[in-house]
């Protein structure tokens, strides 16, 4: 294993504040979403120095955290306190036919795949994001993102996002929230 990659199961010290969390999917399967302890160990929370942009955070993460070259962004969820003025933007690789997996040979991020409502292979990297209007502080709560997977074991992420979306559209036009008017996303299954 390179020196830059961190078992999740070693001795290293985490930081107490990361503006990113990796979740490696060697090691998850469908025991590790019981519970927030059995999920917080999967985490791999760094600081990225070049956060805020995406490019230079893509470059960071690949160079410096091992992530794939094809690194992209695969998907965004909102978390599981309501909010609608940010979200969590999700970096991995696209894995759009079997063959890709097999021949990366990838693993099933299972505790990707249950936030983004869709199969995930391979790492993945989680930042803070919203529109560029938007204010946003950039630290992750490991806590916070742990209980939101728990959260999309009964939620499905399409219907949170389109809910957050148009409550936010509203809000912008000075308006309440039209939660009669049913929302869904169009396209946002990445692969």
């Amino acid at each position: 294993m390179a020196s830059s990659k961190k078992d999740i199961n070693s001795s290293v010290t985490k930081p107490k504040q990361a503006n990113c969390i990796i979740i490696r999917a060697k090691e998850t399967n469908e025991e590790c979403l019981k519970n927030i302890q059995s999920i917080l160990p999967h985490f791999e929370p760094i600081i990225l120095k070049k956060y805020g942009n995406e490019y230079t955070e893509k470059e960071e993460l690949i160079s410096k955290y091992n992530m794939p070259q094809d690194l992209c962004e695969i998907g965004k969820f909102y978390d599981h306190e309501g909010s609608h003025l940010w979200y969590y933007y999700v970096y991995g690789q696209l894995t759009r036919s079997k063959e890709v997996k097999e021949l990366k040979n990838l693993k099933e991020n299972v505790i990707a795949s249950q936030l983004l409502n869709r199969d995930i292979y391979g790492d993945i990297a989680i930042v803070r994001s919203g529109p560029t209007t938007s204010n946003i502080d950039p630290w992750l709560s490991m806590d916070k993102l742990a209980q939101t997977v728990i959260f999309y074991e009964t939620h499905d992420p399409k219907m949170v996002f389109g809910d957050r979306e148009r409550k936010r559209f509203f809000e912008k036009l000075g308006m309440k929230d039209q939660c009669p008017i049913l929302s869904c996303v169009i396209g946002f299954d990445y692969d």
